[in-house]
C-alpha cells in the first residue's frame, strides 16, 4: 500500500519545528562573523578614536549570546533618556548616502544568507515586540528591518508562501470597511439575531456592537448579532473557546425563547427541535473538554426545561390542591415494539424526552455527577434536567429511580459539608418522582433515607439568611408532605414535634400577614403539612391546634385591615382555614373562629379579594400557548399565582363555610353581587370550554364547584338560575383526574327536583308561544304529558345516568392513588353531548342489552325536559343532536317502535332551531355527515315499515336549505326508499321543501323521471312527490333557457296525461 502524503498543515508544521531547532541551536552560540553583523564603523561615534572604541565595542558584543544581548539592549532603553534615543536614532539615519551605497552591495550580498536565521534570532530577542529591534543602535538597520520596511514587491511574494493566499476574496476584504450609517428595515420578514446574552437584537444600531463582537459574521455584517443557523454552525468549529461560546449563547436563547414568541412566524423552540438541535447537544454532553460538557448541560437544561413551569408550580405548592403535579408526556398511538423500531432521530421527532433517554442521557448525568465535579451552577441544571425527565411520564420517572448510581450521586447532594453549596433541587427531584405512585415514593422514603435531610433542614435555623436554605427548608416540607399524603412516614412527626411546636409558637408571635415573602411562604408550608397529617391521624397534631387556631384568628383579624394582601398571604390563611375545615368535626374552633369570619365575610377586603379573583382568574383571562408536541408544557404564567391574587384564601374560606352550619354565611357569600358578577363572566363566553382543559384550571374549577355544593346546601330561590347553569357547565368542564367531583353535583344539583319545579299551566302557555305546529304537528302528542311523565320519573334518570356515566360508587380517595394527573388527566370528564351517551352506547352496543327500551326512554325524557325547561345550559348545536337522536334508529330493528312519540318530540325541539342546522359544518363525533345519512337511509329501507317519524327523521337533511347531494343520494342511488317514506303533510312544514325553487338541472331531470316512470307516487310518497311537482312545473314554467325547453318538451311528450296536466298546469 502506498504511503500517503503528508497533508499541507503536517508540511507546515515540519517547517516551523526545523526553524525553532535551529533557533535553539543559535541563540547560544556567539556570532560568528559580528563585522558584518554590526558594521565595519560606526554611525554614532565620531573623532579620531571613534574607529578603536567601535572595535572594543565589537569584541565586547561578541561575546555576549542573544538573551544577553536582548537583556542590555532593554537596560539601555530604559535607563537613556527618550530624547536622547530619538537622537541616536536620528543620527544614524543621517549617514551620508553615498557611504550608505558603497557597502551596500558588499554587506548585502554576505548578509542574504543569513536573513531568515538573524530575523528569527531578533524576534525571539524582541519577545511580543516586532519593533524593539529597530530600536538598537548597534545592529546595522539595513540587514534587520522591521515588518513596516518591507517592500511591496516581498508582500507579493507571500502568495506562494500559504495556501490558497493567491485568491482575492473581496467579500471578505469588505468586511474590513466601515459599516453603513443607516441600514433600511426590510419589508420581508428576515432572520432574527441575538447578542451573547441570548438578547433578541433590533435589525440594526448605530456601531455599538462592533466592540461588542456582534457584526463578525458573514451575511448582512451590517447587522448586530448572529443567527441561531450561524450559532449552530459555530458550535461545531474546531477551536474550543468558540464552540463553547456557541453553546453558552444557545443556552441563553432557549432560555429567554419564550419571550419572543410573538415576534417570530414560528416559535424559537420547535424550530431548534426541529433542526435537531438536541441531537448536537447530546454529542457535546460526551465531549472530551470539560467546558464543552459544562455548556452542553446548561444548553440541554434550557432546551428540555420550562422555567416558567417550574416557577410557577413551584408557587403553587401551599395552596389547594398546589402539592398535586402534572404529567408533561406524549401519548404515542404506537405498540411498545413499533417504537422500539423507531430510530433515534424519528423518535426525538415524535418524543423528545423518550428519544433522549434512548441516548442513554441519564448515565450521562450521573458520570458527570460523579466524576467530572461540575460547578453548582451546573449541578443544578442538571437536576432540572432529571427533573423534567420526571415529569414525562411514569415510566421515565421509574427510569430515573432505577438508573444504577444516579439518584445515590443526588442523594450526596443533600449532605452539608461546607455549607457553601445547597441544592433544594435535588429534594424537588426526590419530591416529583415519589409523586408518581405510592410504590415510588415509598422506596425513595426507605432506600434514600430522606428522613434525614428533610428533618434537618427543617429544624435547622429558619432565618439563617441563605437564600438557599429558605428555599430547602420549604422543599423539605412539600417533599414530606407528599410522602404524608400516601400515609408513609406518618408516625415519624412525633420526632419532630417539639421543632414543629416551637415553628409554630414563632409565627404566632413574629409572622404578620404583610410580614416578609420568606415568613409567609415558610408559614404556609408548615401548617399545610399539618394539616395533611391531620386528616391521617388527629391525634399526632392535636397539641399544635391551639397555637395554630390563635394564629388563625391574627391573621383573619390582620386580613380585613391590610390594603393590598399578597399571594403568599393569600397561602398562609388559606392554609389555616384548610386545616379547620379538615378538622371541623374534630376540634370545635367554631366558637373562637367564626365570629372573626363573621367579620372578614362583612368587610371591604372580602370584596376587594372577589375582585382579584375576577381580576385573576384562569378561566376568564387565561391563555393558552400552544408547545411543541414532542415537547409539551404548560406554556404560560397563569394568572392565578399573580401577587394579588386572592384564590387560595377563597377556595379555603369556601371550604370551611361548605363544612360548617352556618347558613348565614353561605348567603352573604352566595349573594354577594361580586361572586355573582364572577359567574357571570365565566358562564358568559366561552373561555370555560376552552381553558377548562389546562392543569392551571382545577383550582378554579374546584372552587366554583364549592360554590354549588354552598348553593345547594341552603334554601335561595334568588339566581338560582345562574347556579343550575354553572353546574350543567361544570359537568363538561370539570376534568378527567376531578371525576370523583361530579356524582355529587348530579345528584345534589343536575336531578334536584327544586331547580326543576314549574307551574304546569305556566309550561302549558310557554307550549303555546313555541308555536310549534308549524313544523311538526302535535295533535297526537301531548307535550304536557310527556313532559310530566319525564319529572315523575326524575329520579330513575338520575340513576340511569349515575350509572351509566360510570359515576356508580365512585368517591375522592384518601389517602390518593397518585399525586400526579395521569396523561390527558386534563380533559374534560364529560363531553359536550353527555344527555346522549346512553344512546350512543345503545347504537354502539347495536341495541343488545336488555333495557335498551328503558335506556332509550329515559334519556329521551332527559332530552325533553332539558329542550323544555332549560333549553340554554345545554351548549350542543342543534346539528349535533339531530344526529344523537338518528342514534335511537341504528341502535336496533325495533327499539325505534317503542319510544317514537317521544322521538317525535324530541324532533320538534329541533325543528324549531331548523335555521341552525347545518350539515356542511363539522359535527363532533362524525367524520362525514353524507355516511352517516347513506347509514341511515339504508336502515330507514331496512326496518322502518313506513314508520312516519323515522320519515320524518329521513326528511329533514332533504329541506331546500341542505345541499342537493343527500336529495340525489335518496333520489338516485337509494330511490328504493321513495316507496317507503310515508310520512303525511300534516307532520311537516312543506314549505321548507318548496322554497327556493330548484335550480339544479340533474336533480330536475331525476325528479321527472322518477314522475314519469311511476317510482314516486303521492299515494306511497306524498311529500316527495309534492316536491317533486313544484320544483319542474315552477322552473319550466318561469325559465327560459334551455333547461327549463328541454323540460317543457319532455313534460308535452309524457304519455300520462294526468301528469302532465298537473305539470303544466300546476300552481303553488
Amino acid at each position: 500500500m502506498a504511503q500517503r502524503g503528508k497533508s499541507i498543515f503536517a508540511q507546515r508544521m515540519k517547517i516551523e519545528r526545523e526553524n525553532k531547532c535551529q533557533l535553539n541551536s543559535s541563540s547560544s552560540d556567539k556570532l560568528s562573523d559580528p563585522v558584518k553583523v554590526f558594521g565595519e564603523r560606526s554611525f554614532i561615534i565620531s573623532g579620531t578614536n571613534a574607529q578603536e572604541i567601535h572595535q572594543e565595542n565589537i569584541q565586547k558584543l561578541s561575546s555576549m549570546n542573544a538573551e544577553e544581548l536582548s537583556l542590555e539592549r532593554q537596560k539601555l532603553i530604559s535607563e537613556l533618556d527618550p530624547n536622547i534615543l530619538d537622537f541616536l536614532r536620528n543620527r544614524r539615519k543621517n549617514v551620508s548616502l553615498g557611504h550608505k551605497n558603497e557597502e551596500s552591495m558588499e554587506v548585502s550580498n554576505d548578509a542574504e544568507n543569513h536573513n531568515v536565521q538573524e530575523h528569527n534570532i531578533n524576534m525571539e530577542i524582541s519577545g511580543s515586540t516586532p519593533l524593539v529591534v529597530e530600536d538598537m543602535p548597534l545592529i546595522n538597520n539595513d540587514i534587520v528591518k522591521s515588518n513596516d520596511d518591507v517592500p511591496l514587491e516581498d508582500v507579493k511574494d507571500l502568495v506562494h508562501k500559504y495556501p490558497h493566499m493567491d485568491v482575492v476574496e473581496k467579500e471578505k476584504l469588505q468586511w474590513t470597511g466601515y459599516l453603513p450609517l443607516q441600514v433600511k428595515l426590510p419589508d420581508d420578514p428576515y432572520p432574527a439575531r441575538f447578542n451573547f446574552e441570548g438578547n433578541l437584537l433590533p435589525h440594526s444600531d448605530k456601531g455599538e456592537g462592533i466592540l461588542q463582537g456582534l457584526h463578525n459574521h458573514g451575511e448582512e455584517p451590517e447587522r448586530p448579532g448572529y443567527t441561531l443557523q450561524e450559532l449552530i454552525q459555530l458550535s461545531r468549529s474546531s477551536v474550543l473557546q468558540q464552540r463553547v461560546i456557541s453553546l453558552n449563547t444557545l443556552a441563553k436563547i432557549m432560555a429567554n425563547a419564550s419571550m419572543y414568541d410573538e415576534c417570530f412566524n414560528e416559535p424559537i423552540l420547535p424550530a431548534l427541535l426541529e433542526a435537531d438541535m438536541f441531537l448536537l447537544l447530546r454529542f457535546s454532553l460526551d465531549d472530551p473538554a470539560l467546558p464543552i460538557v459544562m455548556a452542553a448541560s446548561s444548553a440541554i437544561c434550557n432546551l428540555l426545561v420550562n422555567h416558567i413551569d417550574e416557577a410557577c408550580l413551584d408557587n403553587m405548592l401551599g395552596t389547594p390542591l398546589g402539592i398535586q403535579q402534572p404529567s408533561l408526556g406524549v401519548i404515542l398511538e404506537m405498540k411498545p415494539n413499533e417504537i422500539d423500531e423507531l430510530k433515534d432521530q424519528q423518535l426525538l421527532k415524535l418524543d423528545i424526552i423518550r428519544g433522549a433517554l434512548r441516548t442513554d442521557i441519564l448515565q450521562r448525568i450521573k458520570f458527570i455527577l460523579m466524576y467530572l465535579n461540575p460547578e453548582p451552577v451546573e449541578i443544578k441544571q442538571l437536576l432540572k434536567t432529571l427533573i423534567r425527565i420526571s415529569r414525562h411520564s411514569f415510566e421515565m420517572a421509574n427510569s430515573v429511580f432505577t438508573c444504577p448510581g444516579l439518584l445515590e450521586a443526588v442523594r450526596k447532594l443533600l449532605d452539608i459539608k461546607n455549607g457553601l453549596s445547597y441544592y433544594p433541587e435535588a429534594l424537588k427531584l426526590f419530591r416529583i418522582i415519589a409523586s408518581r405512585s405510592h410504590s415510588l415514593a415509598l422506596a425513595i422514603f426507605e432506600k434514600y433515607d430522606l428522613q434525614k435531610p428533610i428533618f434537618t433542614f427543617i429544624a435547622g435555623e429558619k432565618a439563617a439568611g441563605h437564600p438557599e436554605i429558605m428555599h430547602l427548608t420549604l422543599e423539605s416540607f412539600y417533599t414530606w408532605q407528599s410522602c404524608l399524603c400516601y400515609n408513609i412516614g406518618v408516625d415519624t412527626i412525633m420526632y419532630l414535634s417539639p421543632v414543629l411546636v416551637k415553628l409554630a409558637e414563632a409565627h404566632l408571635g413574629l409572622t404578620n400577614i404583610d410580614g416578609s415573602n420568606s415568613d409567609l411562604e415558610h408559614g404556609a408550608a408548615l401548617i399545610s403539612t399539618i394539616a395533611v397529617v391531620a386528616k391521617l391521624n388527629f391525634g399526632q397534631v392535636r397539641h399544635i391546634l391551639p397555637l395554630l387556631l390563635q394564629a388563625t384568628i391574627k391573621w383573619c383579624t390582620q386580613y380585613i385591615k391590610v390594603p393590598n394582601p399578597k399571594f403568599s398571604a393569600s397561602k398562609l390563611l388559606g392554609s389555616c382555614l384548610t386545616l379547620f375545615a379538615a378538622i371541623y368535626n374534630d376540634f370545635n374552633s367554631k366558637c373562637v373562629l367564626e365570629p372573626v369570619i363573621e367579620k372578614l365575610l362583612l368587610s371591604t377586603n372580602f370584596t376587594k379579594s372577589i375582585q382579584n379573583l375576577r381580576k385573576c382568574s384562569w378561566l376568564i383571562n387565561g391563555k393558552i400557548i400552544s408547545s411543541p408536541e414532542n415537547l409539551p408544557c404548560l406554556g404560560c404564567i397563569s394568572p392565578t399565582v399573580r401577587e394579588e391574587s386572592t384564590l387560595p384564601f377563597l377556595y379555603a374560606l369556601a371550604a370551611y363555610i361548605v363544612v360548617s352550619n352556618n347558613n348565614t354565611f353561605k348567603e352573604i357569600f352566595l349573594n354577594h353581587i361580586e361572586i355573582l358578577g364572577y359567574i357571570r363572566s365565566i358562564l358568559r363566553g366561552d373561555n370555560i370550554t376552552t381553558l377548562c382543559g389546562h392543569w392551571y384550571a382545577r383550582q378554579e374549577l374546584n372552587i366554583l364547584v364549592v360554590l354549588v355544593h354552598m348553593f345547594t346546601a341552603v334554601e335561595i330561590r334568588e339566581n338560582q338560575g345562574i347556579f343550575h347553569k354553572l353546574a350543567f357547565k361544570l359537568l363538561t368542564s370539570v376534568q378527567t383526574g376531578d371525576r370523583a367531583l361530579l356524582p355529587d353535583i348530579i345528584s345534589k344539583t343536575i336531578f334536584n327536583r327544586k331547580f326543576l319545579s314549574l307551574d304546569v299551566d305556566s309550561v302549558a302557555k310557554r307550549m303555546e308561544d313555541l308555536k310549534l305546529n308549524k313544523s311538526v304537528s302535535t295533535n297526537k302528542i301531548n307535550k304536557l304529558s310527556l313532559l310530566n311523565e319525564s319529572l315523575a320519573v326524575l329520579k330513575d334518570i338520575e340513576k340511569l345516568y349515575i350509572c351509566e356515566l360510570g359515576f356508580e360508587g365512585l368517591i375522592v380517595p384518601w389517602p390518593p392513588v397518585t399525586l400526579t394527573g395521569i396523561l390527558n388527566s386534563t380533559q374534560s370528564a364529560l363531553p359536550l353531548d353527555w344527555p346522549f351517551l346512553p344512546i350512543i352506547r345503545l347504537h354502539e352496543r347495536q341495541g343488545q342489552d336488555k333495557d335498551s327500551v328503558l335506556i332509550a326512554t329515559r334519556s329521551l325524557q332527559w332530552f325533553i325536559i332539558i329542550e323544555e325547561l332549560m333549553p340554554d345550559v345545554f351548549s350542543l348545536d342543534y346539528t349535533a343532536k339531530y344526529c344523537r337522536l338518528c342514534c335511537v334508529y341504528l341502535a336496533g330493528s325495533e327499539l325505534f317502535q317503542d319510544v317514537s312519540p317521544l322521538l317525535e318530540a324530541a324532533l320538534s325541539y329541533v325543528l324549531a332551531h331548523k335555521d341552525k342546522i347545518d350539515f356542511e359544518n363539522s359535527i363532533p363525533g362524525l367524520t362525514s355527515f353524507y355516511d352517516f345519512y347513506r347509514e341511515v337511509l339504508e336502515q330507514f329501507a331496512g326496518v322502518s315499515y313506513g314508520n312516519s317519524v323515522f320519515g320524518q327523521y329521513v326528511l329533514l337533511p332533504l329541506q331546500q336549505r341542505h345541499s342537493n347531494k343527500y336529495k340525489k343520494l335518496v333520489w338516485s342511488e337509494l330511490a328504493a326508499i321513495l316507496r317507503l317514506l310515508r310520512t303525511p303533510f300534516d307532520e311537516v312544514d312543506i314549505n321548507d321543501y318548496l322554497s327556493p325553487c330548484e335550480s339544479d338541472g340533474d336533480l330536475l331531470m331525476t325528479y321527472l323521471r322518477c314522475l314519469g316512470t311511476g317510482r314516486v307516487r303521492d299515494i306511497w310518497c306524498p311529500v316527495l312527490y309534492k316536491v317533486a311537482v313544484h320544483h319542474v312545473s315552477t322552473f319550466a314554467k318561469n325559465n327560459d333557457d334551455k333547461l327549463a325547453h328541454g323540460l317543457l318538451n319532455l313534460i308535452n311528450t309524457m304519455g300520462n296525461k294526468e301528469l302532465k296536466n298537473l305539470l303544466l298546469n300546476y300552481s303553488s
